[in-house]
């Protein structure tokens, strides 16, 4: 189906036919118009977003991926992504403007109208990672001295300019959050009663500097469609609403996903750049490399005899280094995802790695009997075959023991520092492992061997 899009729209480009361009996609969800236009060269990209309204403009530009999005920012014009960001939310337009280089973000912030940047520039200011970096300003306020009359005229003038909304939040004199209303409570109140008579007390309310990881979790937690933002003072400045979130949710396990594998960012597999691909993904293969290396040196300069003398056991070093990388990883990922759901913290370290050592060292000693009865067979000889039996069983058992520690380990230390434990985590779990096992393995080897 996007194949004969595609087409289309190539003929509407060759002939310069904007008013094809629009009736291809004008009626289509923004997320299947990014898929569609991301064949295409981003040149060719910004005359397609040309040829839309810019409200349909500025959701397309939200979906595309994050390399893309930014050289097609650069490329657009000032005029066309203001007309944009004025259609935008207030999170989404700041999330926009923060793709730009500074010198075009500082121009578009003094184009857009003045209380549109104020409240953008205030967004701006947060870290993409808090809570003010994902809330936005756009909400429904009114003060508790208010009749439920007068509330409902003053929510009918402002409604245009609030996206959706479900809560009404209550302010007190001093801009204070005192109490939230439903529009349900709202609707079926008497019309002369008080705010404040159908008012809910506030249930939980976040300041802009939480992690949006912890916001996640708070809304899992309550099952809220909004959670307020506050500052110190328990003003109001803004809200959450669980859109956000949904985009929060994705966009912590992607992280964790490439951060497990060692990628730095999502590229596209067919339409990112080359080097911005190799970009993502070289660190952590030069980081891993080196780690291979040095244990290629060690193995060179003192297991060499070992491994002449017996050349089955270089056969089953790559089986011993795999399954132990393989249970740090299972680990790791288990221990990220706790981490990251809260259903774990630092405080409970110690058990956390009790529990996953015992679990590991039962997973040895299986794979280790498995592995070490199909070496005795191998060697042909009953006395050697039983030593090495014992070798490929007590290295397993060992090899899956560790790296079950530094798969725990890693990302709870990481999760100490306040970095991000699924960054590096992958990798760093896997060099470990792979040092301590070839270094062991070739160790047991030599002593019973």
């Amino acid at each position: 189906m996007h194949i004969e899009i595609v087409h289309i729209l190539k003929d509407a480009l060759e002939s310069n036919n904007s008013y094809l361009i629009s009736d291809t996609l004008g009626d289509r969800n923004p997320a299947e118009v990014s898929k569609i236009i991301i064949s295409f060269p981003e040149e060719e990209i910004c005359i397609l977003l040309k040829a839309l309204d810019s409200e349909k403009t500025a959701e397309i530009i939200l979906e595309l991926p994050e390399d893309i999005r930014s050289n097609v920012l650069e490329m657009l014009d000032n005029k066309s992504i203001l007309s944009a960001i004025e259609n935008l939310d207030s999170d989404d337009a700041a999330d926009l403007i923060s793709d730009l280089e500074d010198e075009k973000s500082k121009e578009i912030l003094e184009d857009m109208n003045p209380q549109d940047s104020s409240e953008v520039q205030t967004l701006l200011q947060y870290d993409e990672e808090s809570a003010g970096g994902i809330m936005q300003t756009e909400l429904v306020e009114v003060k508790d001295s208010s009749i439920i009359k007068d509330a409902i005229n003053w929510i009918r003038l402002i409604a245009e300019n609030v996206p959706d909304f479900y809560q009404i939040y209550v302010t007190n004199e001093n801009d204070k959050l005192v109490g939230t209303v439903s529009l349900k409570a709202l609707i079926l109140a008497d019309s002369t009663a008080a705010i404040k008579s159908i008012m809910e007390p506030i249930e939980i309310s976040v300041e802009p500097d939480l992690d949006r990881q912890e916001v996640s979790n708070i809304f899992s937690n309550y099952d809220l469609v909004s959670l307020p933002v506050v500052d110190s003072n328990s003003r109001l400045i803004g809200r959450i609403t669980s859109d956000d979130i949904l985009d929060v949710v994705n966009e912590e396990a992607e992280e964790d996903l490439f951060a497990l594998a060692g990628i730095n960012e999502y590229n596209h597999p067919i339409y990112s750049g080359f080097i911005s691909k190799t970009k993502s993904r070289l660190p952590w293969l030069l980081v891993t490399l080196l780690g291979e290396l040095l244990i290629a040196f060690i193995i060179a300069s003192y297991f060499q005899p070992t491994l002449e003398k017996f050349i089955l056991l270089a056969a089953f070093m790559p089986a011993v280094m795999a399954t132990g990388g393989s249970v740090g990883i299972q680990t790791s990922a288990i221990i990220i995802r706790a981490l990251g759901t809260g259903s774990i913290n630092i405080s409970q370290a110690f058990q956390v790695i009790i529990s996953e050592l015992q679990l590991s060292l039962i997973l040895g000693v299986i794979c280790g009997l498995v592995a070490g009865v199909m070496g005795f067979f191998l060697t042909g000889d009953k006395s050697l075959g039983l030593n090495f039996f014992y070798v490929i069983f007590v290295s397993l058992s060992l090899a899956s023991l560790m790296s079950a520690f530094f798969g725990a380990s890693f990302p709870l230390l990481l999760d100490k520092i306040k970095s991000d434990p699924a960054n590096g985590s992958g990798p760093f779990v896997t060099m470990a492992n792979d040092l301590f096992s070839a270094v062991a393995y070739l160790l047991i080897a030599l002593l019973i061997m």
